[in-house]
């Protein structure tokens, strides 16, 4: 089963600011849905098992830090051999942040 620790506010506000300044890269930026299993390619390796328990119990984002990114690219996105997970709630909560940054950082 997938167990997604949550995270506390620092950290979501790290993990903001850190995909603002293009630190990591996340399933956000994919605008083609059929480019996720491309750019974080351990998804193609997953078992039937565990496919099921990814649909039965998805993410709320899949992101990875652009320094684990493998020297080739995917239709000009990054490609990553490991991913990490956050949880829907979190993600809520990393997005929301990011919005905040973003906004701040334009009206300085």
């Amino acid at each position: 089963m997938v167990n997604y620790t949550s995270l506390t506010d620092e950290e979501i506000k790290k993990l903001a600011d850190e995909i603002y300044r293009g630190l990591i890269f996340t399933d956000r930026h994919i605008q083609n849905p059929d480019d996720i299993s491309r750019v974080f390619m351990p998804l193609v390796l997953m078992k039937e098992e565990q496919i099921e328990e990814f649909r039965a119990n998805p993410p709320g984002m899949i992101y990875e830090y652009m320094d684990k990114a493998c020297p080739m690219s995917i239709n000009g996105m990054p490609m990553f051999l490991s991913f990490r997970l956050l949880s829907k709630e979190d993600a809520k909560k990393v997005d929301k942040k990011y919005i905040q940054i973003k906004e701040a950082v334009e009206k300085a």
